[in-house]
């Protein structure tokens, strides 16, 4: 090659290096600023369909380990602002892990809300293909919030606390049985009840030598169980489950576990208002604190004799002291400092 073709086959290259990067570039203010790409990946049980926000196609791989490490790599290269993945009954958990434990920016979010801003966008065809792009448009214009992991400590006291969950269940069950089902089988019930009931208290042991041999987990029990009603195994549930507590506001917090009153109102009309969504396993726990809590909570006790005294319903009191206990709680995990009783007169 001559010197003097040299020149010419540079600019050349130089112009087709600079037309391949020219969509990862806007200009904005006379300024050139990287373009910032939101990815959406459409999880199903055998595959997974990728969109890039402004792409026109998508691409398709497995939902295996090949397959996650074929998106890792890509997502790596392409260093994404956001990718979003849709809860889909457990098939994304994987993907989510694999995308959080690279360190990259994944959002998990409920399938309910990407379906009813499709809709609102008119967009009512619904595809693999579709729904990956969708996700990615989600992605830029609501910025859901990042998925943050569990440690494999947390993950391990989720675990027991899960199953103590499931045993309970079943506890449950066999003790409605019992009350309906006729002499001739009331000896099996009675012997799975037994069997259950050693069962659960095993595990609650596991889980109490748990806290004790993680001294973080230990100190964080001990504060929340400074509360009257928050028991050992509520403790457990929220330090396994709901690691935000103490890393919200109030108003977040509430709307995370799903005890937050989302108005209905339009005009004059003052609609019912109604909790909905959140982590039915942490409400259900702080549901059964509450109880206790209202009979000899010093702040819960008033607060529900009051709203009962103002005319509001039994179910709407208790809401609202599940409330005041999680922020309560919420606070006490953010200060670091143990409940406070109020002062007596």
């Amino acid at each position: 090659m001559s010197s003097s073709q040299e020149p010419e086959q540079l600019v050349g290259l130089q112009d087709r290096i600079l037309a391949r990067a020219a969509p990862l570039y806007k200009q904005e203010d006379g300024m050139t600023n990287v373009k910032e790409h939101f990815v959406g990946i459409d999880v199903s049980k055998d595959t997974l369909d990728i969109g890039v926000l402004g792409e026109k196609h998508t691409t398709q791989v497995a939902n295996t380990k090949k397959g996650m490490a074929e998106i890792t790599k890509r997502m790596k290269a392409l260093k994404p602002k956001l990718i979003v993945v849709e809860a889909t009954g457990g098939y994304e958990e994987n993907l989510v892990l694999t995308l959080f434990a690279t360190e990259l920016p994944v959002a998990l979010v409920s399938p309910q809300r990407v379906r009813q801003y499709a809709k609102a966008k008119g967009l009512l065809a619904k595809t693999d293909k579709l729904d990956a792009q969708i996700l990615a448009d989600f992605g830029k214009h609501l910025q859901p919030r990042l998925f943050v992991g569990k440690s494999e400590e947390r993950k391990r006291l989720s675990a027991l606390v899960g199953r103590r969950k499931q045993l309970n269940d079943m506890l449950q069950a066999e003790k409605n049985r019992l009350r309906t089902n006729s002499v001739e089988v009331k000896n099996s019930l009675t012997r799975i009840i037994n069997c259950l009931k050693t069962e659960m208290k095993e595990l609650e042991q596991q889980i109490h030598q748990f806290m004790q041999m993680h001294e973080e987990f230990g100190e964080q029990e001990k504060l929340l169980r400074s509360a009257k009603s928050i028991g050992r195994v509520t403790a457990a549930t929220l330090l396994a489950d709901l690691p935000e507590l103490g890393q919200l506001d109030r108003k977040q917090i509430a709307a995370l576990v799903g005890v937050a009153p989302m108005n209905r109102d339009s005009g004059k009309k003052r609609g019912y208002r109604k909790t909905k969504g959140g982590r039915p396993d942490v409400r259900r726990t702080l549901y059964m604190a509450t109880l206790t809590g209202i009979r000899h909570n010093p702040i819960l006790k008033p607060q529900y004799d009051q709203l009962v005294k103002r005319g509001k319903e039994k179910k709407v009191a208790i809401t609202a002291c599940m409330r005041k206990m999680l922020t309560i709680l919420n606070a006490m995990m953010r200060d670091q400092q143990p409940f406070r009783y109020p002062a007596t007169a």
